[in-house]
């Protein structure tokens, strides 16, 4: 072969060998990034998941995209979404707590699923995911993570012991709660609390202070708002008989009782810590971290004490949910991503591997969850949960009565002024976002 020829040949050769490798580089190139922003830390345990590298992966590889998960200070969350949009560069995905979204719906920054991917989902999943689920006719906003939160007591069964308490019988009402609490508080030399009978969120988001406390709040006969169900309407019942009754309760038990402190304020942190006997959250949060935090943690968990016996049972339901904003660039690819991780498939893989509470019927009848005894005491205790209400001013609501708590628990202002305070300002709240 004469040296042109061969030059020819060795030309056509390396235009192929580049073909190939330009192949293999569009084909590791994504065709496009979905960005999905999710809260930083322990405020939830589905956010850590995020972490994983591999939660998205099977999707990205048969899609050619990335989904690059953006973990945002939960304290500072709400601002920044409001601030992306508007500024016009929200991410694709929105994970964020169900009671966030009354406030983005009121400024019309969210996306709706489309009415027959809400239709299948609404016939598959379990009647408490179908409550969280539905805004009403079947509108759904976005969709809830598996191991949803249902708030729940948990208690330390070495510290009911040590007590003198019946390790597997947790107190059914405010009187016990306060008696179980005073025999669980210990003291040093000094008279200093080493350990409360009861731990409470008192710091941080106005909204943290009023999930911890919403039980109370909804069993001793108050509410948020008066209408539940209604986007726009009604006022505020918080300034009542019951809502006096469940500050007052933590007011007792911080200066009659003395069995919990200002000093612990993280209540699972502290829980984990074994320096609070009982504390009142999420239970899917302390199911998450007590393997690592406190492998030797004997505890228990049910619904929260009732204000007297008889009554009926009620607790807080929520979830953490995945939404797409108006303003997204990706908005296709979005629900598309959406769609495949809260598949039945999904459901049941990422609760297997996370030890979650899944949310079709179908995963609930197979194993593990079917003989989960710790699955199986929350799915008893939904029926008594109650989702967030859907009003328009539920942010101005929550921001009301948490600022209210704060200052009567830090003895800033009387149970009275602070409850005719947050009553204003959440009927503000829901005149605003009405007009």
């Amino acid at each position: 072969m004469r040296w042109g020829e061969r030059s020819a040949v060795a030309w056509a050769a390396g235009v192929g060998a580049l073909a190939i490798l330009l192949g293999q580089a569009a084909a590791e190139t994504p065709r496009a990034t979905i960005t999905l922003w999710y809260p930083a830390g322990q405020v939830t345990a589905g956010a850590a998941h995020f972490a994983d590298k591999e939660i998205f992966a099977a999707f990205e590889r048969a899609n050619n995209v990335k989904v690059e998960s953006v973990a945002v200070d939960y304290d500072t969350m709400i601002q920044k979404i409001f601030a992306a949009a508007a500024a016009k560069i929200t991410p694709d995905i929105l994970f964020v707590d169900q009671s966030w979204l009354p406030g983005f719906l009121k400024e019309d920054m969210l996306e709706p699923v489309a009415g027959a991917a809400a239709k299948k989902w609404l016939a598959a999943v379990s009647p408490e995911i179908v409550e969280l689920s539905d805004y009403g006719n079947g509108q759904m906003w976005g969709y809830p993570q598996y191991g949803i939160d249902v708030y729940g007591l948990t208690w330390n069964k070495d510290h009911f012991k040590e007590a003198g308490l019946d390790p597997e019988k947790p107190p059914k009402t405010w009187d016990e709660f306060r008696e179980y609490a005073k025999k669980l508080t210990k003291r040093d030399a000094q008279g200093n609390i080493t350990r409360v009978g009861y731990a409470i969120r008192h710091t941080g988001h106005p909204h943290g202070v009023v999930h911890k406390h919403l039980w109370a709040i909804w069993g001793g006969g108050a509410d948020l708002v008066d209408t539940p169900l209604a986007l726009r309407g009604g006022k505020t019942v918080i300034n009542n008989e019951g809502g006096r009754a469940a500050l007052k309760l933590v007011v007792d038990m911080l200066t009659v009782d003395k069995s919990t402190s200002l000093n612990f304020p993280d209540p699972r942190a502290v829980f984990l810590k074994g320096i609070a006997s009982m504390q009142i959250s999420e239970t899917v949060s302390i199911r998450a971290r007590q393997p690592k935090e406190a492998p030797g943690l004997k505890w228990g968990v049910a619904l929260p004490p009732l204000r007297r016996a008889g009554d009926k049972p009620v607790t807080n339901l929520n979830a953490w949910m995945y939404t797409v904003p108006r303003a997204g660039k990706n908005k296709a690819l979005a629900w598309q991503a959406i769609e495949w991780i809260n598949s039945e498939a999904k459901d049941y893989d990422l609760c297997k591997k996370y030890d979650a509470t899944p949310r079709y019927r179908a995963n609930w009848d197979k194993e593990p969850f079917r003989s989960d005894p710790y699955g199986q005491a929350l799915k008893a205790m939904y029926p008594s949960g109650r989702k967030y209400p859907i009003n328009l001013g539920l942010n101005g609501i929550m921001d009301a009565v948490g600022g209210a708590i704060q200052k009567v628990w830090h003895n800033e202002a009387t149970i009275e002024q602070a409850l005719a305070e947050a009553e204003r300002l959440a009927n503000k709240a829901i005149a605003d976002a009405a007009r």
